[in-house]
């Protein structure tokens, strides 16, 4: 595996970790300060789009400062480079535990990451991330952001 597909992969990683512990800082490593991103879409009756950096860090703070235990779990990680940019889409499962008084609900998703990268002082960072959602279950409205 070459060094710009174990970064990129490294970063995929990141991004998951600092969800579940909530280092939101973390992010301003991994995404461009003009990223956009769409997460969700009309079919599931949840979509939320963002234009840069800080409204994709916002939207994640929102959903997840109101639950409680989360995991992220990313796998089958498909990394292509084309020189200064990269494409790379990833398998995500999420499960999430609601807080008091919602403690024993919980919400599960089953998606898949589809992000656009740029290559940028040797760094490299998303500029567009699509979550698509496969399937979910449990109640959202109860965990994310009650």
């Amino acid at each position: 595996m070459n060094n710009d597909v174990t970064e990129i992969k490294d970063k995929l990683i990141a991004y998951a970790n600092s969800l579940d512990t909530r280092k939101w800082s973390i992010l301003k490593d991994i995404f461009h300060k003009e990223a956009t991103a769409e997460y969700g879409d009309d079919s599931i009756g949840i979509k939320f789009n963002s234009s840069s950096r800080d409204e994709i860090i916002k939207m994640c703070q929102s959903n997840l400062n109101g639950c409680g235990f989360t995991q992220h779990l990313l796998g089958n990680f498909k990394i292509e480079i084309n020189k200064n940019s990269a494409t790379s889409q990833c398998y995500v499962r999420v499960y999430h535990i609601g807080q008091k008084p919602n403690e024993k609900e919980f919400y599960e998703m089953f998606g898949e990451y589809i992000d656009e990268w740029k290559n940028i002082n040797n760094s490299w960072c998303i500029i567009h991330r699509k979550l698509k959602v496969n399937y979910e279950r449990g109640n959202r409205d109860k965990v994310l952001a009650p």
